[in-house]
């Protein structure tokens, strides 16, 4: 499904839930009207919310329980959370400077602040873990507010979801007035909660991407090869000899891939050089050879000496170099590919760097067009056939997706490395995107509320109260402006 059906099916979606609302209020009044008191539920256009008192006894146990080690550990987040502002802060002005400079359009794509937009941003078909690592980043976060907040004496309402378009989130109804009775302290260790749980996850989310290899051990290979996890419908590396699920890629050409970042490697090398060739024996020419009489240039740039449109044949160019005797050879040799290939001894740029009684021959092609020989084996070691793949590498690159561990036993699915990895990945971006921009002295956000306690702690009694509410108020409209700008920049960048 294309992000233009995924933000209309949404669109539908809450207009019905709006309207069913309606249409029940209008016309079951009381029943559906107490049903929605009793669970919590409301609805309003493009946001769902659903409150409930549920959680409030056990959160209070979780707060009472080892009061030392959790004093300690609010009041380093706190002390933490604090020394993160000026930081953050800088992140966002140097992401605005930087932006602001002339620069190529790949330094815009790479602004700081980014909105997360399915299909633009980040796939579509990561849309469960966008759901899943945002829902887990603000529950944990808002977590962190009602164990502090009931740790400091401060009454919890209650907790609850809301969906807002295609949001996700929580939110605790902690009594603002209570807090602001607490000292300076005292309320910073309730207000940096949230954004110190979510550097732990965040941490935690980087710790444990780190240690997979490690982790996984007992069930994955890791280093070895790189394993096929799926393939697109249209990948041009399908077919009957093409590649598969579970199949192990150890080479490309003579280029040895031992994990992800020696594929890419590879594949750049290979569309940033010229077509290799193969060292093929001379006999194998003479017998196989297909040349019709009268070679030509076609209109793409590459030369035609095989008859006809064959899906087996290509046309091999002889690399020789210019003071060679070369006279034993035609220049060009229609050849099938899969068989020179396999009768080739090495790859190479000319003959001379050929064994005896070999050529050097490299395939004539389009510009963005490569051959390329993928050695590959099966998930448990059994020997599979090498695929020939023809046409542009970068093809190769979108339209698979691979993964750096190999199954020791049949058990271990293949995806689940992947899963851990891409969940890690998104705890890591969303959780450690809520610590840093709330942060920021800007309105709704926490920022805002840990710069007045901090204002309070440090200025209340050197400074007349105006002053501070003065100082509060301009901290808040620059945070607020700054970011700001740097969402419309970051909104610039994928437009």
């Amino acid at each position: 499904m294309d992000v233009p059906s995924i933000l209309i099916t949404i669109i539908l979606l809450h207009a019905a839930v709006y309207f069913i609302d309606q249409f029940l209020k209008s016309c079951l009044n009381l029943p559906y009207i107490y049903f929605l008191e009793n669970t919590g539920l409301s609805v309003k256009p493009f946001r769902l919310n659903w409150f409930t008192t549920v959680f409030n006894r056990p959160i209070t146990k979780w707060a009472v329980w080892r009061p030392r080690l959790l004093r300690a550990w609010f009041s380093i987040g706190a002390v933490v959370v604090c020394l993160l502002i000026v930081p953050s802060i800088g992140l966002l002005v140097a992401g605005l400077v930087t932006s602001m400079q002339f620069g190529s359009e790949k330094e815009k794509a790479e602004h700081l602040l980014q909105l997360v937009i399915p299909g633009i941003t980040f796939p579509v078909n990561d849309l469960p873990y966008y759901f899943i690592t945002i829902l887990m980043a603000s529950v944990i976060h808002e977590a962190g507010h009602a164990i502090a907040a009931i740790k400091e004496d401060v009454h919890v309402n209650g907790f609850g979801l809301v969906f807002m378009f295609i949001l996700p989130g929580a939110y605790v109804d902690v009594p603002t007035e209570e807090i602001r009775s607490l000292s300076p302290f005292r309320q910073l260790k309730i207000l940096c909660a949230g954004v110190w749980h979510n550097l732990v996850l965040t941490l935690v989310a980087l710790g444990l991407g780190l240690a997979a290899p490690y982790l996984l051990m007992p069930l994955y290979f890791h280093g070895n090869g790189i394993s096929v996890i799926s393939l697109d419908h249209d990948s041009p590396a399908r077919g009957p000899t093409g590649l598969e699920e579970g199949d192990v890629i150890t080479q490309l050409n003579s280029c040895p891939v031992a994990n992800l970042d020696d594929w890419q490697r590879c594949l750049v090398q290979a569309v940033t050089t010229e077509q290799i060739g193969f060292c093929v024996p001379e006999n194998v020419v003479h017998t196989y050879d297909e040349t019709i009489h009268h070679a030509f240039e076609g209109a793409d740039g590459s030369v035609q000496c095989c008859s006809g449109d064959s899906e087996t044949h290509l046309c091999f160019a002889l690399q020789e170099e210019s003071d060679s005797d070369s006279a034993a050879m035609h220049p060009f040799s229609c050849l099938p590919a899969r068989t020179a290939i396999a009768h080739s001894t090495q790859t190479c740029i000319s003959s001379p760097s050929c064994p005896a009684s070999t050529h050097c021959l490299a395939p004539s092609l389009r510009n963005t067009s490569r051959l390329l020989r993928i050695l590959r084996h099966g998930t448990f070691g059994d020997t599979k056939e090498d695929v020939l793949y023809l046409g542009p590498p970068a093809h190769l690159y979108h339209t698979l997706i691979f993964s750096d561990y190999i199954p020791k036993i049949s058990v271990a699915p293949l995806t689940w490395p992947n899963m851990l990895q891409t969940m890690c990945d998104y705890v890591i971006k969303f959780s450690g995107a809520l610590a840093v921009l709330n942060v920021v002295p800007c309105i709704y956000l926490d920022g805002y509320w840990i710069t007045g306690a901090l204002i309070d702690l440090f200025m209340s009694k050197r400074f007349e109260q105006v002053t501070c509410k003065v100082v509060h108020i301009i901290s808040m409209l620059l945070g607020s402006l700054l970011l700001i700008a740097n969402i419309i920049i970051g909104l610039r960048s994928i437009v």
